[in-house]
């Protein structure tokens, strides 16, 4: 729920300290901001969203929005009235469930939209209390509406107060029901508040210029090569390398451990290796590093290069394989770049990395067996741009080695020409099985 950033008409009680030009510009950078980390859970497949909007016609949305975002034009009436046909709209659309969020509370995410969904699954109605006495999310499930509706929308909730949510709460009460609560969040509609955007802004700038960078490796009976690994993350300046054990029977963890990592046991399979990694780390940017691949030097620097452009939402190394004075190592990374041209996305054995606020509202990396890589590099790429480091990462050559280059190469092929055809993942991941064994592109 929005309003379109027009001078005199938006977040007017902010004019009284950043005037008319300035209340719009801000209205307008903090919409922008929800909307994007709206539009990356909706990415994760969590929710299907869509932009309500008051003033501004349809054409002046679309060019504010510039996303590929539904986008429509809310009731008329007070807010209590445009709220009760949106939710109404969008259950009468066929959705188990409605939720309705501002667009002014800009630490709102992945996290908050997740736990409504979940506490909707034992509960009707679900609210967000926003610090200012208001709310930043009202929730409610297709089964429960007919009686929640009225009491949030029908009964007089004084707009714009410091009541808001106390009221509401007390108005659901009268018919029996009781929300589930989550965390209190801060929007922006006071000049106190004005603060609090400020402080976002300085954070949001702190890890676009000097982001603590930390690396992952999902790792399964590597003790040859995690060492390596994680000395090549120590050489290039990163401090945080968090190894995800996926149950080695050999000496990995240990080695890890030894090597200065920290190490976390995750269930076995490559997402969840890496999901439960991510977990584990503290920094700004996550790289999502191969246990048989090696980070250059300059890594550090680039990714802080590459991520400096805000438009970037993920950014991938070079891919270099093995020696390139041996002509069958540069065969294999004049394939492996062609890959990457064909198919216009950067793969695993790259060094993927991203923000850690758009690895979290993306929902991370998809619960699949093959493809996870490619699945979380095409929700990226639908959220901004990806960037390309001009340093390469080294990825070792055993699985062409192993398997042959024209046969693993035309297998590997033939698992993303197959996912790009909507193929079971797990009917894939079976049929590279049989092809090349079970111990291909396990981590």
């Amino acid at each position: 729920m929005t309003r379109y950033p027009a001078p005199g008409q938006a977040k007017t009680r902010l004019a009284t300290t950043l005037g008319e030009q300035g209340a719009a510009q801000a209205a307008s950078d903090i919409a922008l901001h929800c909307i994007h980390r709206l539009h990356a859970v909706s990415l994760s497949g969590a929710v299907e969203l869509e932009v309500r909007y008051t003033g501004g016609s349809a054409s002046q949305m679309r060019s504010w929005v510039r996303q590929r975002i539904t986008t429509n034009a809310q009731s008329g009436g007070d807010l209590g009235t445009r709220l009760d046909q949106a939710m109404r709209e969008a259950l009468k659309g066929g959705a188990p469930a409605a939720l309705a969020v501002g667009s002014d509370a800009p630490t709102l995410g992945g996290t908050q939209i997740r736990a409504a969904l979940s506490a909707l699954e034992s509960n009707g109605v679900v609210l967000g209390p926003a610090a200012d006495g208001g709310y930043y999310l009202v929730g409610v499930r297709a089964d429960a509406a007919d009686a929640a509706l009225p009491a949030l929308f029908d009964t007089g909730i004084p707009w714009g107060t410091d009541t808001v949510f106390s009221e509401t709460v007390t108005s659901l009460a009268s018919v029996g029901l009781a929300a589930s609560i989550l965390e209190t969040l801060s929007d922006i509609d006071r000049p106190e508040d004005i603060a609090i955007w400020q402080q976002i802004r300085a954070e949001e700038q702190r890890v676009r210029l000097s982001p603590e960078i930390s690396v992952v490796i999902p790792a399964l009976n590597e003790c040859e090569r995690i060492a390596g690994a994680i000395e090549s993350a120590r050489a290039a300046g990163i401090g945080e390398v968090v190894v995800a054990d996926g149950g080695s029977s050999d000496n990995t963890v240990g080695l890890a451990r030894d090597a200065g990592a920290t190490v976390t046991q995750a269930p076995r399979g490559r997402s969840r290796q890496l999901n439960a990694g991510a977990a584990h780390t503290t920094g700004d940017v996550l790289v999502f590093l191969h246990a048989d691949c090696r980070l250059p030097r300059d890594a550090a620097t680039q990714i802080r290069e590459v991520l400096n452009d805000p438009s970037v939402t993920m950014g991938a190394f070079r891919f270099e394989a093995g020696d390139p004075a041996r002509f069958v190592d540069r065969m294999i990374t004049a394939l492996g770049r062609l890959r990457h041209r064909v198919f216009a996305l950067p793969y695993g054995d790259q060094a993927l990395f991203v923000r850690r606020t758009d690895f979290e509202d993306l929902g991370g990396f998809p619960d699949i067996p093959v493809m996870e890589d490619y699945a979380f590099a095409v929700r990226c790429k639908r959220l901004g741009s990806l960037g390309t480091t001009s340093s390469c990462v080294c990825s070792s050559t055993r699985a062409w080695r192993d398997h042959g280059v024209v046969r693993g190469t035309l297998v590997n092929m033939a698992v993303i020409a197959g996912y790009r055809l909507r193929l079971s993942p797990h009917g894939l991941a079976a049929w590279r099985e049989r092809m090349l064994g079970r111990g291909h592109g396990a981590r």
